[in-house]
């Protein structure tokens, strides 16, 4: 169920039986030569309404963009600043809970909205810690479709170390499966991505997980093609396929342990 397609007496319906609201996020950045801009926001909608569609749940509009502002060097990037996201987070979560929903579960796709959107639920939480609100808090959980069990054993399985952070093959897997012959890839950009990326330094992954980069200009000038040590070439829509299966059994595993929790 998609908030965006139901009528305001199907939502009243809807929080008689639940009151959890699932909530997929992403950016609208480059992704390398060969992936589409708004790959993270496609791949966490898809496992968000796969999972949705099991569990008969309602999902809200996709959040498409976020912080991105070291892939601003590479033309199409949108880029909200972190306090703008954690804004938007706020007004959703304040919104939807004036409605009774209670349990809000954030499906991300986007390295750097995992600090940002749990800061924003911290912030939201501190409304009840400084008596603003009285009754119980709602609760907020957010997982990035990687780290699921499933998922997480093929991309290491489909790709080893060329996973890589940026440009992954397992996103663009998935983006591949999910739109076929309009994934961007021309003759010209697949004979960029046919050799590996420089491999990234020991310690970087840690080091830089979340998408904690610097600035647009030093960013390029590190990843001139936006890879960053991901082999993008891996990529197939098999692997895609199997992939967005697996995240989705996952995540529906995950979000029903969360709404159903007292």
């Amino acid at each position: 169920m998609r908030l965006a397609y139901t009528s305001w007496l199907q939502v009243s319906q809807y929080l008689q039986r639940c009151r959890g609201i699932i909530i997929a996020l992403g950016s609208t950045e480059q992704h390398g030569p060969i992936g589409p801009i708004g790959t993270d926001a496609l791949v966490a909608q898809a496992v968000a309404q796969g999972a949705a569609e099991q569990g008969q749940w309602l999902v809200a509009p996709t959040l498409n963009l976020g912080p991105a502002q070291f892939n601003l060097g590479f033309p199409g990037t949108v880029a909200l600043r972190a306090s703008t996201m954690m804004a938007v987070v706020g007004d959703v979560l304040s919104s939807l809970t004036r409605h009774g929903f209670d349990r809000f579960y954030f499906l991300n796709g986007h390295g750097a909205n995992i600090a940002t959107v749990n800061a924003a639920c911290q912030d939201f939480y501190a409304q009840w810690s400084l008596g603003q609100r009285s009754g119980a808090a709602p609760r907020c959980k957010l997982r990035s479709w990687w780290d699921y069990p499933g998922p997480d054993q093929l991309r290491k399985q489909y790709y080893g170390g060329w996973e890589g952070l940026h440009a992954t093959p397992s996103e663009l897997a998935i983006a591949m499966a999910l739109l076929g012959d309009r994934f961007p890839a021309d003759a010209q950009a697949l004979s960029q991505v046919a050799n590996p990326p420089q491999a990234l330094p020991e310690g970087y992954a840690q080091l830089h997980a979340g998408d904690n980069h610097m600035d647009a200009s030093a960013h390029r000038g590190q990843f001139p093609d936006g890879r960053v040590g991901s082999h993008s070439a891996l990529a197939t829509a098999e692997h895609g396929r199997a992939l967005l299966q697996a995240a989705i059994a996952d995540a529906h595993q995950d979000i029903a342990q969360f709404f159903s929790a007292p």
